[in-house]
C-alpha cells in the first residue's frame, strides 16, 4: 500500500505559523495587547518596552479575567467579542478572532495575571511556547498584567529579521499615538528602556493633541465637524500624520485618504500630505474590517457617499478663504539716514529682500545693541536682588549666576557694536569661489528683466531664456555648501540663549539617531524635556526662515529619506530653504550677480533634478508671431 504524501501538522508548528500572521514584529504585538485592554473596559493603560521590543509589560484597570477564562485566553478562537457568525457583520470591539494572546503565547514566554472586580483574590498563570506551566492565586487590583520575555525566541527566522530598536520604538510610538487618539478618555503611558515616552491624561481630545505633540501643532489645527485638519504649517513630506478613525479603529482607507486630498485642493503644494485627524461613524454593518488579520484595512459598502459626505465637510471649510493656509509675513521697519538731506527716513522691508546686499541689516543690528544694552541694565538692576540666594537646582550663588549671564550679554554687544553685520550675513555679496566647469563654453548674454518676481529673462545667442530664480540660487548655495562640507569648513554659531524645540514623539529618536549628522552641518542639540530638545548651535547659514521651522523641515527630511544619502538630503534641503523664493523682487545687479555665478558653475539642474532654464529660439520666437 502506498503512502499519502499529505499530513495534518503538529498543533505546535501549525500555532507558530498562525501565530506569524498576527504577531508580525514588537509593533503588532502591542496593538493586540492594546486593543484588548480597551475592550476591556480600562481607563488607564500602563506600557513598558524594552529590548527592541522582545520584552514588554501591560497593565491594564479593566474588567479582568476569573481562573477560568484565563486558561481559554490562550486558546485558539477562544474569544467573549462574538459568538455566532452574524456578530461579524456587526461588531463593537477591535478584537473578534481570538487569536491575539494564543498567537503571543506561542512565539514567547509569557506571564498573565489578573482579577475581576467579583473575585476576592487574583490568579497568576505562566505560559511557555504555547503550554500552560503554573497558575496560582495572588494579591493584585481590579485588572490585568500581561508580561511577554523573549519575543521569538523559539522561532530564530523570525528573530533574525528584526528591525533595529530604534525602528521598532518609532513604529511602537505610531501604534500607542493611534491607540491615544481614538481612546481620548482613557489615559495610556508609553515606557522605552524605563523612559516616558508618550503619556495621555485621559481628560479629552484637544489635552490629548496637545500632550502627544505640542502646543504649535494644537494652534495650527482647526476644528470641524469630522475632527481636526492642520493648516500648511504642519504640512508633512509623507501620509504619517494622516490619522482616519472608522469607530474609533485605526484604518487605512484609500477613499477618505482621497476625499481628504481633494478637499485641501490646492491649498498644499505638490508633495505636501495634511496633518488631519478624522473620525468618522458607520453603522458597523456597512462596513468590512474582516479584510485583513491587522484589521487596519476595512472596506465600506457605500464608498461615494463616505467620499461626498468628507469632501463637502472640507471644502465648507477651506474654499473662499485661506484658514488652511500658512501666514508667514515678515515685515521690518528699517531706519535710515539720507545722505543727501540729512534726514532720518524710514522704509518697510521684508528681511528676505535684497538678499545679495549687507547694507540693510546694519540698522536692523545697531536696534538689537541697543535693545540688548537696555534689557541688560534693566536687568543688572532687577537682578541684584539674587545676591546672596542660591539656586534650588543647582546650588549656585543666583548672583553669581545672574553675573556670568551678563558677561556673557556684553561680550556679545562688543561684537555687535563693532558694525558687523551676523555671520549669516557676512559673505552674501563676495563672490562665491566655485571651481569652473572645464568643459563648458561661456557666451555672451544679457540679463533684461524679471517676469512676475519668479523668473529671470536673459538674451542669449538669439535666444531667450527663461530662468528660474529660486532653482538659480538654490543651485548656487547647494555647490557652495557642498564644497564647505567636503572641506569640513561649515561654520557654526553660539545662540546666546538655546532654543527650546518642541519635537514630534516619533521624530526624536531619528534625531537623536542621527544627532552626529546634524554635528557635521552646525548644529548642537541636546535632550531637554519629553517633547523638547534644545538647539544651542546653528550653521552660519541665511535660511530666509525661522531656525525651528527649518530644522523641523531637516528632521521630515530625513524621515522621508528614501534610501539618499542623509547627509546629501540635508545639503539639498539646507540649499532649498535658503534660496530665495518665486515673488520675490530682484534689482538688475542682483539678477546679474545670480546669473554669473551660475555659468561660473555650468550645471543647469537644481539639485532635485528639475531644469533651470527654458529656452525659446528665435526661430521659434518668429513662428509664434508668423513672421515664418
Amino acid at each position: 500500500m502506498v503512502m499519502g504524501k499529505i499530513k495534518i501538522l503538529d498543533e505546535s508548528i501549525s500555532n507558530i505559523i498562525a501565530a506569524g500572521e498576527v504577531v508580525e514584529n514588537p509593533t503588532s504585538l502591542i496593538k493586540e495587547l492594546l486593543e484588548n485592554s480597551l475592550d476591556g473596559g480600562s481607563t488607564e493603560i500602563i506600557l513598558s518596552v524594552k529590548d527592541g521590543g522582545r520584552n514588554i509589560e501591560i497593565t491594564d484597570n479593566g474588567i479582568g479575567m476569573s481562573k477560568e477564562d484565563l486558561l481559554l485566553c490562550i486558546e485558539r478562537h477562544a474569544t467573549s467579542k462574538i459568538s455566532k457568525k452574524e456578530d461579524l457583520y456587526s461588531l463593537n470591539s477591535y478584537g473578534f478572532r481570538g487569536e491575539a494572546l494564543s498567537s503571543i503565547c506561542a512565539v514567547s514566554k509569557v506571564k498573565i495575571t489578573s482579577k475581576t472586580k467579583d473575585s476576592k483574590i487574583g490568579n497568576s498563570m505562566t505560559v511557555l511556547a504555547g503550554k500552560v506551566t503554573s497558575i496560582k492565586e495572588t494579591e493584585r487590583n481590579i485588572g490585568t498584567t500581561i508580561e511577554i520575555k523573549e519575543l521569538f525566541f523559539n522561532t530564530p527566522a523570525r528573530l533574525k529579521f528584526l528591525r533595529k530598536p530604534t525602528t521598532e520604538y518609532n513604529n511602537i510610538k505610531e501604534i500607542v499615538i493611534s491607540e491615544a487618539l481614538g481612546n481620548p478618555n482613557v489615559a495610556i503611558t508609553l515606557t522605552i528602556e524605563g523612559k516616558e515616552a508618550i503619556k495621555t491624561s485621559g481628560i479629552g481630545l484637544d489635552n490629548t493633541i496637545v500632550q502627544i505633540f505640542n502646543g504649535n501643532i494644537f494652534k495650527n489645527l482647526r476644528k470641524f465637524k469630522y475632527g481636526f485638519l492642520g493648516n500648511s504649517t504642519i504640512a508633512r513630506a509623507s501620509k504619517d500624520s494622516l490619522f482616519v478613525f472608522v469607530n474609533k479603529r485605526i484604518v487605512k482607507s484609500l477613499v477618505v485618504e482621497k476625499a481628504i486630498l481633494d478637499g485641501y485642493y490646492t491649498q498644499l503644494v505638490k508633495g505636501k500630505y495634511p496633518f488631519a485627524i478624522i473620525f468618522l461613524d458607520v453603522p458597523p454593518g456597512e462596513i468590512d474590517v474582516n479584510v485583513h488579520p491587522s484589521k487596519k484595512i476595512i472596506k465600506f459598502s457605500k464608498e461615494l457617499d463616505i467620499y461626498n459626505l468628507l469632501l463637502n465637510e472640507i471644502k465648507e471649510l477651506t474654499l473662499g478663504n485661506d484658514i488652511l493656509t500658512e501666514k508667514n509675513v515678515e515685515v521690518t521697519v528699517v531706519e535710515r539716514i539720507n545722505e543727501e538731506t540729512g534726514e532720518l527716513e524710514k522704509e518697510l522691508i521684508s528681511p528676505k529682500n535684497n538678499f545679495l546686499s549687507t547694507k540693510d541689516f546694519i540698522p536692523i543690528m545697531e536696534n538689537k545693541v541697543l535693545d540688548i544694552q537696555t534689557k541688560t541694565n534693566k536687568d543688572i538692576s532687577l537682578d541684584l536682588r539674587g545676591i546672596g540666594r542660591k539656586n534650588e537646582k543647582t546650588g549656585i550663588d543666583l548672583g553669581r549666576e545672574i553675573a556670568n549671564k551678563i558677561q556673557i550679554v556684553q561680550e556679545r554687544i562688543g561684537e555687535f557694536s563693532e558694525k558687523e553685520s551676523l555671520p549669516a550675513f557676512k559673505n552674501i555679496n563676495s563672490n562665491i569661489k566655485i571651481e569652473e566647469n572645464k568643459n563648458k563654453i561661456m557666451t555672451s548674454y544679457k540679463v533684461i528683466g524679471q517676469l512676475l518676481n519668479s523668473y529671470i529673462l536673459v538674451e542669449a545667442d538669439k535666444k531667450l531664456e527663461i530662468y528660474d530664480q529660486h532653482i538659480v540660487h538654490e543651485r548656487i548655495l547647494y555647490e557652495e555648501l557642498k564644497k564647505q562640507f567636503l572641506n569640513k569648513n561649515i561654520n557654526k554659531q553660539g545662540l546666546l540663549i538655546p532654543m527650546r524645540v518642541e519635537v514630534d514623539p516619533r521624530d526624536k529618536e531619528i534625531i537623536f539617531e542621527n544627532i552626529s549628522i546634524f554635528e557635521e552641518f552646525g548644529f548642537s542639540i541636546d535632550e531637554f524635556q519629553d517633547k523638547e530638545i534644545l538647539i544651542r548651535n546653528i550653521p552660519v547659514f541665511d535660511f530666509r526662515e525661522n531656525i525651528e521651522s527649518v530644522f523641523q523641515k531637516l528632521v521630515l527630511e530625513l524621515k522621508n529619506s528614501n534610501g539618499l544619502d542623509l547627509r546629501e538630503k540635508i545639503l539639498i534641503s539646507m540649499s532649498c530653504k535658503g534660496a530665495i523664493k518665486a515673488g520675490e523682487r530682484l534689482t538688475l545687479e542682483e539678477m546679474e550677480i545670480m546669473i554669473e555665478k551660475l555659468h561660473n558653475i555650468g550645471k543647469y539642474t537644481c539639485p532635485h533634478g528639475r531644469p533651470i532654464i527654458l529656452k525659446l529660439t528665435e526661430d521659434e520666437i518668429e513662428k509664434k508671431f508668423k513672421r515664418k
